[in-house]
């Protein structure tokens, strides 16, 4: 509403209009443009919390003129399908797999292509495709259109047991088996398969999946496929032996083909034959130091006035830190930032997107003294110009690599091309006129300790322990330790900073809203309760993290090749709850007894009860149902450090690290 233009009817309770309800999107290139895109009401909210917005795909499938309507589902569900109605004269027989199979496949082109305009976790895979029975025709309203609500009641029964097909594995049929088992032959049809998926080119056979788009739908989608046509080819028995975490042992289609290969072929231990952990890291440690015992020059003398930093991942939380602080330093005559392409934003909006959700000052980002590049660690020329590469030589005083995949699903093995990349900034380094005395920082993590037991071997040292058995577990935390042994030997001036828990920094304090305990806090105000746990924390502010760093990088004495980077003084994870506790009540006027401590197991026994049937409002208000698992093991940490009286340790299992080093260099 405004002085010309008043609406019939208002319902905004902070400002005078209407809401419609539509959803909008601005024109690429005509401001104050719009246009209309669906409505609020068809937006489908899955279970990670994803949004798809169904109309602009449905209206490029049913352009196919063999296609006479089209629902998109999946509300609460982790991937989303679609219903499809054929014209009369390409009705299939729905319980004819055949039939099914075939229609897929036809009709698969343009499914591709409504692929291509919508995010990854809106994709809907060939499996995921239902069609109408002509006996069961989708309700229409009176001007023709499918009545989305009626028609997905209608059909509520067929997309359960679509979604019960693909989560217990028993479809996968419509996929024809390859011609042979034969090398050759498993190899053409797992490259089809691939790049069916991921509709795009498959990557090369030695390339890690995982790092050419695919996620935990893709991988669940494979192996339903993987499973199918080993049934089809009357391998039953071998088919059950196909867990779901095959793509992530085996994550590149050289590997798969391998260990399919030895399943048919009569080696029923091929999937339980692999290297151990400790094998395999070791094995990647002695990989990627080849080469490093060959000695450096004398060292060059540098001006402490004039360094020139190399930042890799400075478009993340603390990178975004970091080169704030490096534009500010005066004697920081040059940043460098390098991080991946993107097709979707230029570097420095990436860059401006976060200084803004940071609060920091946007204004630096127009500095003379920064550098934006744009390349591929794992490249061996780092995918950058020859002359780019020749100036960072001359000019490099300072490495800051702290660029790395944040995903605890995957195995060591996709995470190799970040410490090939380690390897490359290393070479760099030691190719530079300054090899001798540049600095190399590496923001390694607690969870390359992640075996360490500090109940019966003390706190974690400030060294590079030499024995892999205590880094084993999830892929990240072990690579992360694999290339903290890459750098020891890499005879530079090196330091690897494992870091805790980072909260939020200066200046607004702000966690990402992503992170486990602001999603304890979005939770607890829903459920009424707050978890306690026994023990203390040792989490550390952002800004602090980054200053201990930095006062390390610009020390020109010599530093200690690993520095432990946790709060020195931890405090009860009860004291910390309690303070949240009481800023919520503020917050949100609350009465004083509102939202009382409860332990640890009885909170997340709550958040299960939410997440055996989440709603939509579940999924909203309530997300720690979508991270139940890890809560969980942390609740069962809690229970056992309880019962034993054990009430200093670390809460939820974190590994408990000495601090010497950060405190007298910091």
């Amino acid at each position: 509403t405004s002085e010309t233009h008043h609406v019939a009817i208002e319902n905004l309770p902070d400002v005078s209009g209407y809401s419609t309800s539509d959803l909008f999107e601005p024109h690429p290139t005509i401001p104050n443009l719009w246009k209309i895109v669906g409505r609020i009401d068809d937006v489908i909210i899955h279970s990670s919390g994803e949004k798809t917005v169904p109309a602009p795909m449905e209206a490029i499938i049913t352009a196919n003129p063999i296609i006479s309507g089209a629902i998109i589902f999946g509300r609460q569900r982790d991937q989303p399908g679609i219903l499809l109605e054929p014209l009369p004269a390409y009705e299939v027989d729905v319980n004819d797999s055949a039939q099914v199979s075939k229609f897929r496949n036809l009709i698969w082109p343009t499914i591709e292509e409504a692929n291509k305009v919508a995010p990854a976790f809106s994709r809907i895979f060939k499996e995921m495709i239902l069609i109408v029975d002509s006996k069961k025709p989708l309700p229409r309203v009176g001007k023709g259109t499918v009545a989305r609500k009626a028609a997905l009641t209608l059909y509520s029964s067929e997309i359960d047991k679509l979604y019960e097909t693909v989560e217990s594995n028993t479809g996968g049929d419509s996929v024809e088996p390859p011609k042979s088992w034969e090398v050759a032959d498993l190899q053409s049809w797992l490259i089809g398969q691939i790049s069916d998926i991921l509709s795009m080119e498959a990557p090369g056979i030695t390339e890690d999946l995982f790092e050419h788009g695919f996620d935990s739908l893709s991988a669940t989608i494979l192996r339903l496929r993987l499973v199918g046509a080993l049934r089809k080819s009357n391998f039953a028995a071998l088919a059950a032996t196909i867990t779901q975490g095959i793509v992530y042992s085996y994550p590149t289609i050289g590997m798969l083909v391998d260990v399919l290969a030895q399943l048919v072929h009569g080696s029923t231990g091929a999937l339980n034959v692999s290297k151990t952990h400790e094998e395999s890291m070791e094995e990647m440690i002695s990989k990627y130091s080849q080469g490093l015992d060959a000695s450096l020059p004398d060292p060059i003398q540098v001006d402490p006035t004039q360094q020139y930093v190399l930042l890799t991942g400075s478009t993340g939380n603390l990178g975004a830190q970091l080169l704030q602080s490096l534009l500010l330093n005066d004697s920081v005559a040059r940043v460098y930032t390098l991080n991946r392409p993107s097709t979707k934003a230029t570097m420095y909006e990436r860059h401006r997107a976060r200084f803004q959700d940071k609060a920091l000052d946007i204004s630096l980002l127009s500095s003379p003294k920064l550098v934006y590049l744009s390349g591929e660690t794992s490249h061996e020329d780092l995918s950058l110009p020859e002359d780019t590469l020749k100036e960072l030589r001359q000019n490099l005083t300072m490495i800051i690599h702290n660029a790395w995949r944040l995903d605890f699903n995957l195995s060591l093995a996709s995470f190799e091309s970040h410490v090939k990349g380690s390897r490359v900034l290393i070479d760099l380094a030691r190719s530079s006129r300054h090899s001798s005395s540049i600095r190399f920082l590496f923001t390694s993590s607690i969870a390359s300790t992640q075996s360490w037991d500090a109940k019966t071997q003390g706190l974690y040292p400030e060294e590079v322990v030499m024995d892999a058995k205590y880094a084993v577990g999830g892929g990240y935390g072990e690579s992360k330790y694999v290339t903290e042994r890459i750098l020891a030997k890499s005879g530079l001036k090196a330091t690897s900073f494992r870091l805790g828990q980072l909260t939020g920094g200066a200046p607004n304090g702000a966690w990402a809203t992503s992170d486990w305990v602001p999603i304890i806090v979005r939770s607890s105000i829903s459920i009424g309760t707050l978890p306690d746990a026994v023990g203390v924390v040792s989490w550390i502010p952002m800004d602090a993290v980054c200053g201990a760093l930095l006062d390390v990088g610009f020390n020109r004495e010599s530093v200690p090749i690993a520095v432990n980077v946790v709060h020195p003084k931890p405090v009860s994870w009860t004291s910390v709850v309690e303070n949240i506790r009481s800023a919520l009540i503020q917050e949100k006027h609350l009465s004083s007894p509102s939202l009382p401590l409860v332990p640890y197991h009885e909170w997340v026994d709550a958040v299960e009860q939410h997440a055996r049937n989440p709603t939509e409002k579940d999924t909203q208000n309530i997300p720690a149902v979508k991270l139940i698992d890890f809560y969980r093991l942390q609740s069962n940490v809690d229970d056992t450090l309880r019962n034993s009286g054990q009430s200093t340790f670390e809460s939820a299992g974190l590994t408990a690290l000495r601090t010497t080093n950060v405190e007298k260099l910091s």
